[in-house]
């Protein structure tokens, strides 16, 4: 008798010491909302995991943990208190920095008792392209495991994984292990040039080093970019007929995904780093694509690194849209009861312009054909200017001649208040390498000043365009 109490003993001992956790590893938790018990939480956990696979399969988001991304509620700081939603992550939203980010994935309650309330989850909130998302405070499961997502992990970058991070230029390519490259793609609003190239095993940024996971690679693409419709004054207006000219789309694309740079994190005349994956084997090429916008819609493409074009750009797209310094000149003309300078300030040449219509609305001229150019000449009065709002008129008498003799067909202008326009807009050759400005003898009935001559009285301005 005794030594089967002392064996039940021996056996109740090992039983309690199997269904004990190990020293140091967390515990089963019971977690709660509003003070009531949370039912089913686990099932929550796996059914928001299973919505999130979606997102990641279609490359809403990808991978950026080590680990499996798993689905977490968030603490409220109060006993077992957590939010009414869960967070699924480690992930990154393709277009934002390289930390990492989370996806908000809310709870619908179901029923509710004195003691206990029961959720479903809804549809992930996927945040948009370049947004991020992340949780304040520690994150838990119901099998007692906590994670702060304000520590600074390193990243191993999944599939359709991409990053754009500030670069102040400081560093050259030698330095950085980047090869030199010479990528340039513009239109007349956004004009971007790839630098830099790589092909790292890890990649150092602020938030930490990174790692492509197994059957990826990390690229590296250093790129200037000049928002020129923020940069270029000729954009700067608000009264344009109809909408305003929709910003231009810088995208990459790797065989089977294009993924397009979220305008915000792009500066509007400065550099970035462009970080991401591609499949490894990969299968096909990588480019670069430009995208302009709107009812005169182009797309331009480069294949990276090697610069190869795969579309046949306007020629225009394919020189400089203005010189790095330009030399101002004036051409002195009579304006009615005084001389007046007409100074020319400034030339851009491209597909697409900004014109006047009228009084008031603006819209944007396009070229007539793949080898036509337009020519914006900038202008300024100067001297004892007269009280009148001539641009409108003033503008007929600038002409550009091409260097066979003939004149170029104006296709718009701009102005407001005073003599002369600010600019007038003219068809060209593509090639065009010479033109020459000025004023051309006229009579105009002018605001507040009535009939008035105009007539120059010194020679015309020669513009070399070898830009």
């Amino acid at each position: 008798m005794r030594c089967a109490v002392l064996g039940l003993a021996v056996l109740l001992a090992v039983t309690g010491c199997a269904t004990s956790a190990p020293a140091g590893q967390p515990s089963a938790v019971q977690l709660t909302v509003d003070g009531k018990k949370l039912s089913d939480a686990s099932d929550l956990q796996a059914n928001a995991e299973a919505q999130v696979a979606y997102t990641l399969e279609y490359g809403y988001v990808a991978r950026a943990g080590a680990a499996a991304v798993s689905c977490w509620f968030a603490k409220t700081g109060v006993e077992s208190e957590v939010d009414k939603r869960l967070w699924c992550g480690p992930v990154q939203v393709p277009g934002t920095g390289a930390g990492t980010d989370w996806v908000p994935v809310p709870l619908k309650e179901v029923t509710k008792t004195d003691d206990e309330i029961r959720y479903e989850v809804q549809s992930p909130q996927v945040p948009e392209k370049g947004n991020r998302s992340t949780p304040s405070g520690m994150l838990v499961r119901t099998d007692g495991k906590e994670y702060d997502p304000s520590k600074q992990q390193d990243t191993t970058a999944g599939r359709d994984f991409l990053a754009v991070l500030p670069d102040d230029g400081k560093r050259s390519n030698l330095d950085l292990g980047l090869g030199d490259a010479d990528i340039k793609l513009r239109d007349d609003l956004l004009g971007t040039a790839v630098t830099g190239w790589a092909n790292p095993d890890i990649w150092f940024t602020s938030e930490g080093t990174l790692r492509a996971e197994s059957g990826s690679r990390l690229r590296v693409i250093r790129m200037k970019v000049e928002k020129l419709n923020e940069t270029d004054s000729g954009f700067h207006r608000t009264n344009w007929q109809g909408f305003a000219p929709q910003p231009s789309e810088l995208a990459l694309e790797v065989p089977g995904k294009r993924q397009v740079l979220p305008a915000d994190r792009l500066p509007a005349n400065g550099s970035v780093f462009v970080v991401y994956t591609v499949p490894d084997p990969q299968e096909g090429a990588e480019h670069l694509a430009l995208g302009t916008l709107g009812a005169k819609s182009l797309e331009q493409r480069a294949e990276v690194p090697s610069g190869k074009r795969t579309d046949s750009p306007p020629h225009v797209l394919q020189r400089a849209a203005s010189p790095a310094q330009f030399k101002e000149q004036t051409q002195k003309i009579r304006f009615g009861d005084r001389e007046l300078g007409m100074k020319v300030t400034g030339v851009r040449i491209g597909r697409q312009r900004p014109v006047k219509l009228g009084e008031s609305q603006y819209d944007v001229a396009t070229i007539s054909a793949p080898d036509k150019a337009l020519l914006e000449v900038r202008v300024e009065a100067a001297g004892n200017l007269p009280d009148t709002a001539g641009g409108l008129l003033t503008k007929d008498l600038i002409t550009v001649t091409l260097p066979d003799g003939s004149a170029a067909k104006q296709v718009g202008a701009r102005y407001d208040g005073g003599p002369l326009p600010f600019a007038v807009v003219v068809e060209v050759p593509a090639d065009t390498r010479s033109v020459s400005v000025g004023m051309v003898e006229g009579s105009l009935d002018l605001p507040r000043l009535g009939r008035t001559a105009i007539s120059p009285v010194d020679s015309r301005v020669t513009l070399a365009l070898e830009f």
